[in-house]
């Protein structure tokens, strides 16, 4: 039971922080001494994190639903915006469903071994970097706003009559005031929304981490980090789903006990929520350093461990 309890709170955490389940669950169950997960208690583990993910969006989906349902609750501005996002988010989910089918087995086969998932958690680390990198070079930019009304004749004798210089920061500046993730999202040009899905796609390398190489992807294009995590973990749904269904033939081969793969299950969809909840708080205010750092230093202990001690 405590194996259960242990590998879903690991699903449910590593899925939605950028420092990949995959790699997860592959290196701890070594080090720790478990037996390798069924892949039938990891598609569920998997429907654990989705429930995570629904329940935390639940009001989103919802949204989703009476915009093609019943618009006239919702009303014509909020509806029309609403297909608009979910249509990103369709848009968004073909790569990663196109080049999964093609590699899935490739990608299982790196899973597989742990020692192989350490090193690629620490080389695809690389690709974090430069997003913060790149982002940290755009907030050196300033970014000139103009405050309406606030003209030179209308300002008193010596002071300066130029534009208010905000520096370029979280979400993106209008009118004066930072625009927030929802609003950045009802915006989200389909090209940037594309970009994301692609980056997705890249997520089936082990150790990549699909919310990491999401928000990377986001960082690229000057999309902030809270809005590029929030259609991360939106467009994490048809994934995670589409994923499950394609390995549900494998539940009949579970070799752990009923009460196992339900307290798997439960500890992976508890432990995701939290995780998809501390994740958006986080990236209001801070980058993704303290996960890169945490990639680099475990993903070298990993290596070293699986290498030498449990050789």
């Amino acid at each position: 039971m405590l194996r259960a309890l242990v590998l879903g709170i690991v699903q449910g955490l590593t899925e939605f922080l950028p420092i990949s389940s995959s790699a997860h669950l592959s290196i701890v169950p070594r080090l720790l001494g478990y037996p390798t997960p069924t892949l039938a208690f990891e598609v569920l583990l998997h429907f654990g994190t989705l429930a995570a993910v629904v329940a935390y969006f639940a009001r989103d989906l919802w949204a989703f639903v009476l915009c093609l349902l019943a618009p006239g609750r919702l009303g014509p501005e909020e509806a029309s915006t609403r297909r608009r996002l979910l249509g990103l988010l369709a848009l968004a989910s073909v790569p990663a469903a196109v080049i999964g089918f093609l590699v899935q087995d490739w990608a299982d086969a790196q899973t597989s071994r742990p020692l192989r998932a350490s090193v690629w958690l620490v080389l695809t680390t690389v690709i974090m970097i430069a997003a913060e990198l790149y982002a940290r070079s755009r907030a050196r930019t300033p970014v000139s706003v103009t405050i309406p009304g606030d003209h030179a004749r209308n300002r008193p004798p010596g002071t300066d009559p130029r534009p208010t210089v905000v520096p370029g920061g979280r979400g993106s500046v209008a009118g004066g005031h930072t625009t927030s993730a929802e609003e950045e999202l009802k915006r989200l040009p389909v090209a940037k929304a594309a970009g994301i899905g692609l980056a997705q796609a890249l997520a089936l390398v082990p150790g990549t981490s699909r919310s990491g190489i999401t928000i990377s992807a986001g960082l690229f294009q000057g999309v902030s980090r809270e809005a590029a995590a929030r259609f991360s973990f939106l467009l994490s749904i048809p994934a995670i789903l589409g994923a499950g269904i394609l390995k549900l033939d494998e539940l009949s081969g579970a070799t752990e006990t009923p009460a196992e793969l339900v307290a798997g299950t439960l500890a992976a969809a508890v432990s995701g929520f939290v995780a998809v909840s501390f994740l958006l708080r986080l990236l209001r205010t801070r980058t993704l350093w303290p996960f890169i750092w945490y990639r680099l230093i475990a993903g070298s202990l990993f290596v070293l461990l699986l290498a030498t001690v449990r050789s």
